[in-house]
This record gives C-alpha cells, structure tokens and sequence, in this order.
C-alpha cells in the first residue's frame, strides 16, 4: 500500500500517533487519583482536563488550516514538542506537593497550566498527521489508512497502562511521565528527519485552504462526533472513581485495576478497527451500530458489582466506539477534495475535546448517583442514533460508500 516516499513516512506518522496514545491514557488513568490522593475532588480534576479540552477546541482547527500553509512536517513537530513538554511538566506540581514544597492552594492552579500546555501545542498533532494521511492515500484506501492511523492511537492507550502499571509498582511516580515524554521528543526528532523531504511535509505558497463548519457535508460529522467525545470523557474521568468507591479497591490498587482496566478497553478498540470493521460493506451501518453497542455498554455498567463484569462492559464500550469514530472521520474526509484534508481533521479534531470541556457539568452527577453519569451517557448514543437515522445528507449521500 505504501510505496511513495511520502507513503513511507507514513510508518512514523503511525509511531507519533502511537507514542502520544501512551501518555494520553497514562494521564487519563492516573492523574485523577493521584490528584484525589492529594486533596483535589472529582470536579477540580475534571476542570483540570477541561481547560485544555477548551484550549484544544479552538486550537485544532487552526493548526489543521495552516498545516497546508507551513507544512506537516512543522506542525507535527510542534504538537510531538507540546505533547511532550506536558508529560514531563503534568507531574512535577504533585511531586512538589507530596514533598512539602508546594503549598496546597497552588496544586489545582499548576495542575491546570501544566495540562494547558498541551490543548494549546499538543492539539497540532492529529490534524496534521491525519491531513499529510489524507492526502497520500487514494479515495479507495483513505478509510483503509484512517482506521490504522487510529489504531495507532488505540494501541498506545493499550501499552501506555500496561507500562504505567509496571512502572508503579517497582519505580517512582514520576518515572512514567519522563519516560514518555523523553519519547515524544525523539519522535518529534524523527519527524523532522522523515517528513523534510516529502511534498506533503514542506511549506505551500498557496492559501490554506479553510472549511465551513455550517456546511452540511461537515457539521453532521462533527456533530455525531461531539456526542461521542462526551461519552468518552465520561468513560475516562469516572472509571477510576467507580473502582475506587463502588468496587471498594484502595488507592493503590485501584491505580492498577484502572490501568488494566483500559488496557482491555483499548485491546478491544484495536481488535474492533483491525479485524471487524473491514467487514463492513457499509459505513452507514457503521455509523448506527456502534452507538447502539455504546449504549448497551452504559446501561450494563450501571449494574456491574465485580470487576470481571465491569471488564466485560468496558470491552462492549470499546468495540462501540472503535465501530463509530472510524466511520465518522472517513465518511467527512471522503466528503471532500485532498486540498481540504487537514481544514477537515483539524474540525474533526476540535469535537475530541468537547466532552472534556463539559464534562464537570455532566461528572457532578455522580456526586449525586453514579448511576446517574451513565443513563445520561446512554440518552446521548440514543440521540446519535436518531440524528443519524433521520439526516438526509448521511443517509442519501453518495460521496462515500
């Protein structure tokens, strides 16, 4: 499939998406207890995550309409940089604390500017790895490329809890942090070395190319896309406390149970993209069982009281959303021209933050009931489904398969 030189860089572009998965889910499954332990509540860590979430939401799509002007290669380089410099900056404010150099109050605010870091930098990555995709791939395997550039990501979600883990048990808190981050900065040096010399990596004289958000061959997708960012962060900022309080696991354990946890997820996710959704004839179909798989996911995990359900729930939740967020992404790129390839994801990539943005308002329903964040997470697959069922342009639209 790849036999271009800019088709090859696409092995490295792989390698990033992966390397930033393994921090991605490291923070998701560790941070929130880790700041719990140190005196922070469910809702102070998920405003931690929500103003990066705002920051990505306005950033994404201007790095995806400048990738064409500047090249790829330097706005992947930028996103590698950013991602990088908040891995090793996230948890250096609880280190402070743990060791009585911080005060208390100061926590929650460093919290807050280290993560911010990456929804301002970090958010260049993905719209311009997923444009320089778009545009090496042809029409007929673009989804073929969509599906394994996820994969990517997915897989890093899986490792990166497995080698936390690790890494918890037998080093010290930070070790996972720097590592990861050391790794972000050599793919960022990779990236430079591997994309200066492809068309698609170099600077364009020509104007970035710019979609609008109001026409119909957008925001169906990015709406669809935003339901589901809402159920992940969901998913994301509340598994960690339903092991701790309604499974009963310590701190500790809970740490680990919630990193194999998501590494079960993520392996579902990975084998859902790899092997079961080239099955599929259809994305249209696509578009409407993943959701309803997602839905079936929520209400079962209302009733999950041991850990091996809680784990088969959370499989169900991973083949889901591996079947729906492939479908969406390729049925909006396909949608249009390769000129408009990174305008597209850099969209696409702003309705990914949205859950976390809003998620404090929807998370502080489980102070109130967990059972309550669920249902609600269960009523959003069931609007998606509908949205879907009843849009004329997805279910008439001839511009993908």
């Amino acid at each position: 499939m790849y036999q271009t030189k800019s088709e090859k860089s696409y092995l490295w572009i792989f390698f990033t998406m992966l390397s930033v998965g393994l921090g991605q889910s490291l923070v998701f499954t560790s941070i929130p207890i880790l700041a719990r332990e140190n005196g922070l509540n469910e809702v102070q860590v998920s405003i931690v995550f929500g103003v990066s979430a705002f920051a990505w939401f306005f950033t994404s799509p201007l790095w995806g309409r400048y990738s064409d002007k500047f090249g790829t290669r330097l706005i992947a380089i930028i996103g590698s940089l950013g991602y990088s410099t908040n891995m090793i900056l996230i948890v250096i404010p609880i280190i402070l604390f743990e060791n009585g150099y911080l005060a208390s109050w100061a926590l929650f605010p460093m919290l807050v500017a280290s993560r911010l870091i990456y929804g301002l930098f970090g958010s260049a990555t993905r719209p311009a790895l997923f444009g320089y995709a778009g545009k090496i791939s042809s029409s007929k395997n673009r989804s073929i490329v969509f599906s394994n550039l996820e994969s990517g990501f997915i897989l890093g979600t899986v490792l990166g809890p497995l080698i936390g883990a690790l890494l918890f048990r037998y080093t010290n808190t930070e070790i996972p942090f720097i590592l990861f981050g050391l790794i972000g900065f050599i793919v960022a040096i990779q990236l430079n070395i591997r994309l200066r010399n492809t068309k698609e990596g170099k600077a364009s004289n020509e104007k970035a190319k710019k979609l609008n958000v109001g026409d119909p061959r957008v925001w169906p997708f990015i709406f669809v896309s935003s339901l589901f960012s809402i159920t992940q962060a969901i998913i994301f900022q509340t598994m960690g406390f339903f092991i701790y309080d309604q499974l009963g696991y310590s701190t500790n354990d809970a740490a680990i149970y919630v990193s194999i946890c998501f590494g079960i997820w993520s392996v579902s996710v990975v084998l859902t993209q790899t092997f079961i959704n080239p099955l599929f004839k259809s994305l249209k179909v696509m578009m409407v069982l993943g959701p309803i798989l997602s839905a079936i996911s929520f209400i079962t995990l209302i009733f999950s009281d041991e850990i091996f359900a809680l784990v088969g729930t959370l499989v169900l939740n991973g083949i889901g959303l591996g079947i729906t967020r492939p479908s969406y992404n390729s049925a909006l790129s396909l949608s249009h021209e390769k000129q408009f390839q990174s305008s597209a994801a850099g969209i696409m990539g702003s309705t990914l933050p949205i859950g976390h943005m809003i998620a404090p308002i929807f998370v502080s329903l489980y102070l109130i009931n967990f059972s309550y964040v669920y249902i609600f997470s269960t009523i959003i697959c069931i609007v998606s489904i509908a949205f879907t069922l009843l849009h004329p342009y997805i279910l008439k639209s001839n511009a993908y398969k």
